[in-house]
């Protein structure tokens, strides 16, 4: 990995400005790395524990809700102890099967990060799919049903278009999510709260496989060897960016002002695309 403690930074105040809002993070780490001078990263594992510094983000702005979550898990009321375990049983669903539609799709997610036209492409649709929430929502209103009375398929129906978001580059995650939950019948908040929730442990797991990935290759972790520092730094300015940015997109998609992100990934794609197949 070559990557210098200012681009680290850099990256990771990217990365917390753009996981949160719907215009895919991971297109945006990867057109602004192939223009920095002589970065280079070996696999993925750089740009994941960019995440975890967003995971951060999440924990601390959640704190309340997450906090409230663990202690109804254990509360001696059953209906509080039973609607809590069934928010960790939810995103373990969303979870379990983003990660069983994504990892055999791994070498394709890889490949696509060289591929323009794909990024391109990709963005083009995230532009669609906010189009789309931004009918569903505003037509919707207020109206929706709560996290509280979120079904498996629901969770089920999230999870496997995550999963898309993590192999098709220019996918938001945020953006797609929050979409689904939508047309799955949540209201805006809901749709948005869930889907702050489940890039917890989203994250988490991705951070593992590819913390894995890397002790197999070279004999160390993330959190060892010369880069360490570099790490900390880009994951420091990822949980501070993206905690105020967590902010903007609930006001954003609670009162559906989503005009600008459709019009800004469609531009963008289409600027991707024009480049790529040139």
């Amino acid at each position: 990995m070559s990557v210098t403690f200012w681009q680290a930074i850099l990256l990771g105040a990217l990365q917390g400005l753009t996981e949160f809002l719907p215009v895919s993070s991971s297109a945006h780490l990867i057109l602004v790395q192939r223009l920095l001078p002589g970065f280079s990263q070996t696999g993925i594992l750089f740009d994941v524990m960019l995440h975890v510094g967003t995971l951060v983000a999440v924990v601390v702005y959640f704190r309340e809700r997450i906090g409230g979550l663990l202690r109804d898990a254990v509360s001696r009321d059953p209906a509080a102890r039973q609607a809590a375990w069934k928010v960790a049983l939810l995103l373990a669903v969303s979870v379990g099967l983003t990660g069983a539609v994504t990892l055999p799709l791994k070498k394709l997610a890889l490949e696509g990060m060289d591929n323009l036209p794909r990024i391109g492409l990709a963005l083009l649709a995230t532009a669609a799919i906010l189009t789309a929430a931004q009918a569903v929502g505003s037509k919707r209103g207020e109206g929706g049903r709560p996290l509280e009375d979120m079904r498996l398929s629901d969770a089920a129906f999230i999870g496997v278009f995550q999963s898309f978001s993590a192999v098709f580059h220019g996918l938001s995650r945020s953006g797609n999510t929050i979409t689904m939950g939508l047309f799955a019948g949540l209201s805006r908040r809901a749709a948005a709260e869930y889907s702050f929730l489940l890039s917890i442990p989203t994250i988490l797991a991705a951070a593992l496989v590819e913390n894995v990935s890397e002790y197999r290759a070279s004999g160390h972790l993330a959190t060892a060897g010369t880069h360490f520092g570099v790490y900390a730094a880009g994951m420091a300015a990822a949980a501070v960016v993206g905690y105020f940015a967590v902010a903007s997109l609930l006001r954003l998609v609670v009162s559906m002002r989503l005009q600008v992100f459709i019009v800004y990934c469609a531009l963008l794609g289409a600027a991707v695309l024009v480049a790529g197949l040139l």
